[in-house]
């Protein structure tokens, strides 16, 4: 029991950090700074995840907090106008069976208008996810955008009984109801995009109390992420084409999709290149209107890979290239006096505020070789200059929010929980001096228990790259974690994540592997596992941990979800002697039954080399039939001696659990240890529940089948 107590109490200390969500400058200055910010985090005792909003004043020495951190969890999303004045909320609260949907708006130190969006009945649910989700006042602040779910008649049997005193009442309007409607099915845009089936742009504008939906834009379009056109007469939004299959959309950043603009009076048109299908991402106008920019890249391939970044003069509606593929460019750290490789621009959201005074430089942030790099662009010069907030390839930065030459970011590192940071640009006579700026936290520091016992070690293991990061006690000997991450097509990252640090903290030291395929090491680095997946990824895990004979001597457990699941499987069936236990969370097992039941099954033919608009059934493609199964890790099931356990979510659509059921009696065929644990959950087991119970079972799992000192050590 002893043993069980210490694991509990290492995940609660974990678990209890907060991370943002979100922080937007309220108002800055050369002497200070205001920012409001939005943190989630998990509570146990409630079994749930809040939101909380917190405001803090800095002089760029210290900071104070000015409001008390509030509790806003039944806030869907919120929007604050530009001159502060207005603040919105969409809010939801259960009212009865059913949860109601209420557009608020604040101003004065009051509540000055409140719509019951689910009474006015003009559309269906408020979208705020990341794919979709926007709220936006307009430059004059009287109007509000938004996307939300399309209205759709309501449906009834073709026979059903009414109330007699509803029947004999005359002018009682029942053309919205159509029989025989209620069973059918539509496609909506897949994992943990349930029910979003057909998105609208929508306007409330706060003068008139009226809500409505734009039209003009063509049905094989649907709007995500809306910005305000510099004018106030219409809005700029990202269009997902929808083609005979709606592809899932969350961690792919490769479905075709369009710039457009539309006004409100119904004037629409495409702003980016038609000559050729593309993946657009993140619209952000600079602070005059001049100019829109936004991230591009050929739509379809990987799931994620290398984006240019456009620039259009929004006057002439001429486009041009800021940033290409090109990963050759060497850039001047300044301060750590050293040329940094620059590996290309990834998916990665652009802040809806990032542009600095000049109005012609933008600051964004994206992975670079196992970190996360803040760069600013210069839209006119082309120069892309690294901002040494950190130490390259060291820790995580992302930029949130830029006001007035001052960037909030928010750092953390596998070693330590975040921490927002006010980045002041220190101005020069002409041009911006990049080393000269100064850094000012406006969140508390916070450190893991022994923080000091642990190091993480970048390391350029592969291709001379920097592929490998280890983390874990120094000086010691204690079992490795194989945590290969999934995608393929993203990346092991140096920011913190309370599930690594739990095992970490209970005495295991953990190896990430940017093998290829993976992002922030260039465009040919992440298309050079195409059709080879299961083989160079797997291949370079291991010759990666083999490598360092301080890893490779260790008693070896492996760790893994989705495409990180497929890898350790492939590991524990292709050098079964080298690995005491395997845990896979909704790994890929089978791809030939994936392409059936995934709601991305491009990423199965994809991933095996074949082009998936070319590919109908597979009863008609034997190669490619062939291929995917010689890519799966099932077919070295009979090879695997690693005890091991599946964590899979019976809500998954990505990769239903079914293939981890299948491979689990594939296991028990072969007499391999082997055990099932299944949540009621989507693909990454995120819920409070199911994070806790798996980790800690995770965590057992290894114990058990470690050696007996290292379980008396847990002890």
């Amino acid at each position: 029991m002893a043993q069980l107590d210490k694991l509990v109490a290492a995940y609660r200390v974990t678990a209890q950090y907060p991370e943002v969500i979100s922080a937007k400058i309220l108002n800055c200055s050369k002497d200070s700074v205001s920012v409001h910010s939005v943190w989630m985090q998990k509570v146990l005792e409630r079994q749930t995840v809040i939101k909380f909003r917190q405001t803090v004043f800095s002089d760029y020495k210290k900071y104070t907090l000015t409001s008390p951190p509030t509790d806003i969890t039944n806030e869907l999303i919120s929007a604050q106008s530009k001159s502060t004045k207005y603040f919105c909320v969409v809010r939801e609260i259960e009212s009865g069976k059913d949860i109601k949907q209420y557009l608020e708006v604040w101003a004065d130190c009051s509540l000055v208008k409140n719509y019951d969006l689910s009474a006015l009945d003009v559309h269906g649910k408020i979208y705020a996810d990341g794919e979709f989700g926007t709220l936006e006042w307009s430059p004059d602040e009287t109007k509000i955008v938004y996307i939300a779910e399309k209205k759709v008649p309501k449906s009834e049997p073709f026979y059903k009984q009414k109330p007699k005193a509803s029947a004999d009442k005359d002018g009682v309007d029942n053309s919205d109801t159509v029989p025989g409607k209620e069973y059918d099915w539509s496609q909506d845009w897949g994992e943990q995009l349930v029910g979003k089936i057909t998105p609208v742009l929508v306007v409330c504008d706060i003068k008139t109390d009226t809500i409505d939906v734009l039209s003009n834009i063509p049905n094989n379009i649907n709007p995500a992420t809306a910005t305000w056109t510099p004018d106030g007469k219409g809005v700029v939004a990202i269009g997902h084409s929808i083609t005979s299959r709606k592809l899932g959309l969350i961690y792919c950043a490769n479905s075709p999709s369009i710039v457009f603009s539309l006004t409100l009076d119904g004037q629409y048109d495409v702003l980016s290149s038609n000559s050729e299908q593309l993946c657009v991402r993140y619209p952000r106008f600079n602070l005059n209107g001049t100019k829109l920019v936004w991230l591009e890249r050929l739509a379809g391939g990987p799931h994620s890979s290398c984006f240019k970044l456009i620039s259009c003069n929004w006057s002439t509606k001429k486009t041009s290239t800021v940033v290409d593929f090109d990963n050759r460019i060497l850039l001047n750290t300044y301060d750590y006096n050293e040329e940094l490789p620059f590996y290309g621009l990834y998916d990665l959201a652009i802040p809806r505020n990032c542009w600095l005074n000049d109005d012609k430089t933008l600051v964004l942030s994206t992975p670079q070789g196992g970190s996360i790099h803040t760069f600013a662009i210069d839209t006119e010069s082309k120069d892309i200059h690294y901002l040494p907030i950190t130490k390259p390839f060291h820790e995580c930065v992302s930029v949130l929010d830029v006001c007035n030459d001052v960037l909030v970011c928010y750092k953390s590192s596998l070693n330590k929980p975040g921490q927002l940071f006010a980045i002041k640009m220190l101005s020069a006579v002409k041009a911006y001096d990049f080393t000269n700026i100064s850094i000012n936290e406006i969140s508390p520091s916070r450190s893991l228990p022994n923080s000091d016992n642990f190091v993480v070690e970048h390391g350029y293991t592969l291709y001379n790259k920097p592929t490998t990061i280890f983390y874990g006690p120094k000086n010691n000997d204690c079992p490795l974690i194989i945590w290969p991450h999934g995608g393929p097509h993203l990346s092991s990252l140096d920011l913190f994540r309370a599930d690594i640090a739990f095992f970490v903290q209970i005495g295991f030291a953990v190896l990430f592997i940017n093998y290829r395929g993976s992002t922030g090491l260039g465009k040919d680095y992440v298309e050079s596992l195409i059709g080879k997946i299961g083989d160079f990824d797997v291949k370079d895990v291991c010759n990666a941990l083999q490598s360092n004979s301080l890893w490779s001597n260790r008693k070896l457990v492996l760790f893994g979800g989705s495409h990180g699941g497929f890898l350790v499987t492939h590991l524990s069936g292709q050098y079964p002697a080298m690995f005491k236990a395997v845990c896979a969370l909704n790994p890929v097992t089978d791809l030939i039954t994936m392409f059936g039941s995934t709601d991305i099954p491009d990423w199965t033919i994809t991933e095996a080399g074949y082009n998936f608009s070319e590919v109908d059934s597979l009863a008609n493609s034997k190669d490619v039939l062939m291929k995917l199964a010689d890519c799966s890790p099932c077919k070295n099931v009979h090879k695997v001696q690693a005890p091991t356990l599946l964590l899979l979510g019976e809500k998954d659509l990505r990769v239903a659990a079914y293939q981890g059921l299948s491979y689990y009696h594939l296991l028990k065929k072969h007499g391999v240890t082997a055990r099932v644990l299944m949540y009621n959950d989507c693909h990454p087991l995120s819920t409070v529940a199911a994070d806790m119970d798996s980790l800690i079972n995770a965590a057992l799992w290894f114990i058990k089948y470690l050696n007996s000192d290292f379980e008396k050590s847990i002890n």
